[in-house]
């Protein structure tokens, strides 16, 4: 769930042209943010001249799916 909204930050902050990504905390956030999204990326690439990033979207669909399955099911 940490890292969740760790992705979320990082993917909010991208919007913003002129944050310095190579500073802290930016840079850190970039580094634990960027290898996830580029495996994401790698199944769905940019779109519509690499205008729209639909890799976080990916991403999140992923982080929910490993919760569903790590999640311990309740006993009946």
């Amino acid at each position: 769930g940490v890292y969740r909204e760790v992705l979320l930050v990082g993917v909010l902050f991208s919007w913003f042209p002129n944050i310095p990504w190579d500073r802290q905390p930016f840079s850190a956030l970039r580094d634990l943010c960027d290898p996830f999204l580029a495996l994401c990326r790698e199944v769905m690439p940019p779109v519509f001249g690499r205008k729209l990033d639909l890799s976080p979207l990916i991403a999140f669909m992923a982080i929910d799916i490993i919760i569903m399955i790590l999640r311990p099911q309740p006993r009946m």
